[in-house]
């Protein structure tokens, strides 16, 4: 009995990632039997399987190296994520397992927008030296001399030709990308692969650099060469058993239970055991996950209690940062008052005497009409005028003055009162012009009227001079009397209301037929519910056959891919067995034409057999038939016998 295999152990792959991008067929190379693809596949499964990621980053410097969880990939995104185009998709772990995970090394901790300047002191000669050793160890120890068939020296890469560069960075992306094949030139080639790497200096590198790489041009060349190296080195580092999940305990448990059931029921043993046990394990299973549970809900009410004290100490410190800067704002403020006041101290001393000649002149100037004053009153008082007769001319004055304006003032006011009422009657004849023109407008709409309802005005009333002066009644306001109308309009709405107590009846019965068609409808609608509900199951149906059909699918293509390799080798093979199995077909083809006749005469013996055999059956049945008509006449026979001896 062979052995079933353990489910957890089975990965789905949704996709399959190249450096070189998803239309690149380099997935067939050393880097897919050496498992750094498999572990950038992702499960697809729902339930929590394993899933796999890869976080790829660069480090600050030569000697040091910054790690950071993958598990706090969104927080910390690193540069080489994106470039390598990998997309992951990982569970978050619980505080227990995210120290266990895989840490990578790090260098762009911002996402790469517009120009970046390079921070690495590449014409520096100290570092250039330690980047040169580690480029250099790098590939010595991955034997760039015996792949590349090219002499490797520190002074090459102090002092490189155009062939070092390019086959150093052949090498060094062929490490990556071993199935990359490069067929353009090597400008359009360093440019794009550093596109598609989203390599973050490439701003500092252009095409004169790339085809002459010695001289100046040199470190920044260097710097991307060393970029590459840390590449290389960050997927050497990467251990897919660190990056590994551990399986779901539910997932567990029903494989457990499943292998065991499967291994019973080929050993034809019993069954009945497996779903107690299986109950047992998940109740055990559920303890533990409320316990956790439990565990978490209080870290949880812990850490709430201290996110709250944080909160109330920041607020404390907001109001007190708050009050601190409107004690600043308020000192600056006072500053600057105290600095007004002091410079215009300065300046009270020259308005001061200002004021004081002011006031100086005003004096000259008063004494000046003083005298001018006794002037007046001297001559007038020559001319026979007192003071006393000049103010009671004046006073007179006034008051003729005052009553003259008295007088302006009233007839001002009955001038405006007269317009306002010329105003308020051209509104009122407007407002009762328009009402007569809606009411005759209704009127219009009204269909087959015996009557005539229209009302005019009498327009001759604006044309007389005495308008405001004369009492008008309504009856010479309008060419009808109010009430032969009312008396026309009340008998047109009996009319109305008798007709509309027709349609009202003629409603109800179109009512009554449309709650008929509604409950037709209804009972369509219902049916249309049932075959939607059937169709929303056969799309149910339809989606899950679909996901397995897409499952099935990727395991047959990479099965395919599979015979494809055991293809080729089998295809180099059969070259040297075409004569023999020649040999064996035609031998093969003998036998089978004997094997054909030999059938062939076994199938004519087997019909007539056949045909024997039925007609030995039919016979039987017709004996049988016949014998059981005899024992039938017979028993009526004893039957009767048996009734006649009884009577």
């Amino acid at each position: 009995m062979s052995e079933t295999p353990i489910l957890s152990s089975v990965r789905r792959t949704s996709k399959r990632l190249s450096m070189a991008g998803a239309t690149r067929a380099s997935l067939n190379g050393p880097l897919r039997s050496s498992g750094l693809f498999d572990s950038i596949v992702n499960s697809n499964n729902s339930n929590g399987s394993a899933k796999r990621s890869i976080l790829l980053s660069t480090p600050a410097n030569g000697n040091k190296r910054r790690r950071s969880s993958i598990y706090h990939q969104q927080s910390h995104p690193p540069s080489l994520q994106s470039s390598a185009n990998v997309q992951s998709s990982v569970n978050a772990p619980s505080s227990q397992q995210a120290s266990s995970q895989v840490q990578l090394q790090q260098q762009q901790q911002q996402p790469l927008s517009g120009y970046r300047t390079d921070p690495r002191p590449l014409r520096d000669k100290n570092y250039q030296a330690l980047i040169q050793q580690e480029i250099y160890d790098f590939l010595s120890k991955n034997r760039f001399e015996l792949e590349m068939n090219h002499t490797l020296t520190t002074r090459t890469l102090r002092q490189p030709t155009q062939k070092d560069f390019v086959l150093i960075f052949q090498f060094l992306y062929g490490k990556l990308d071993p199935n990359y094949k490069f067929t353009k030139s090597i400008q359009t080639e360093v440019t794009n692969v550093l596109k598609m790497l989203n390599y973050p200096y490439l701003d500092g590198i252009n095409r004169s650099q790339i085809t002459a790489v010695g001289g100046s041009n040199w470190p920044a060349i260097l710097g991307m060469l060393y970029w590459l190296v840390k590449v290389n080195l960050s997927f050497l580092n990467i251990n897919d058993d660190e990056l590994m999940l551990p399986d779901d305990p539910l997932d567990v448990i029903y494989v457990k239970n499943t292998t065991k059931a499967y291994q019973l029921y080929i050993n034809q043993e019993d069954l009945s055991n497996i779903t107690n046990q299986m109950n047992d394990d998940l109740k055990i299973a559920n303890e533990k996950l409320i316990d956790i549970i439990n565990n978490l809900n209080s870290n949880n009410q812990d850490l709430l209690k201290e996110y709250e004290e944080l909160n109330f100490k920041i607020e404390e410190l907001k109001t007190s940062e708050d009050k601190s800067k409107a004690l600043e704002s308020d000192l600056i403020k006072f500053q600057a008052y105290l600095e007004t006041m002091e410079s215009r101290k300065l300046k009270w001393s020259e308005i001061l005497n200002k004021i004081q000649l002011e006031i100086n002149n005003c004096e000259e100037d008063l004494s000046k009409l003083n005298e001018e004053k006794k002037d007046i009153e001297s001559k007038l008082i020559n001319k026979g005028f007192t003071i006393n007769d000049i103010d009671n001319l004046n006073n007179e004055r006034d008051k003729i003055s005052k009553l003259i304006d008295n007088l302006s003032n009233k007839f001002e006011d009955l001038k405006n009162k007269l317009n306002s009422k010329d105003i308020e009657l051209n509104k009122n004849y407007q407002s009762l012009d328009n009402f007569i023109k809606q009411y005759n407008n209704t009127i219009y709409k009204i269909p087959s009227i015996n009557y005539n309802f229209e009302i005019q005005l009498n327009e001759g009333i604006l044309s007389d001079d005495n308008f405001l002066t004369i009492f008008f009644k309504p009856n010479d306001i309008i060419n009808k009397t109010l009430k032969d109308e009312k008396i026309e309009l009340l008998k047109f709405r009996s009319q109305l209301n008798n007709k509309i107590h027709q349609d009202q009846d003629d409603v109800i019965k179109l009512q009554e037929q449309g709650d008929l068609i509604s409950e037709t409808i209804l009972e369509q609608r219902e049916s249309i519910e049932n075959l939607e509900a059937k169709l929303n199951a056969n799309k149910i149906t339809y989606d899950e056959i679909y996901e397995t059909m897409i499952s099935d699918t990727t395991a047959y293509s990479l099965q395919i891919e599979k015979l494809d390799r055991e293809l080729r080798s089998i295809k180099i093979n059969t070259n040297q067995g075409i004569i023999e199995i020649e040999n064996n077909l035609q031998n093969l083809s003998i036998e089978f034409d004997e094997l054909n006749h030999e059938i062939f005469k076994q199938k004519s013996i087997l019909h007539d057999k056949i045909q024997k055999i039925i007609e030995f059956i039919i016979n039987f049945k017709i004996n049988i038939q016949s014998n059981l008509e005899n024992l039938d006449d017979l028993i009526t026979e004893e039957l009767k016998i048996e009734q006649n001896k009884k009577i």
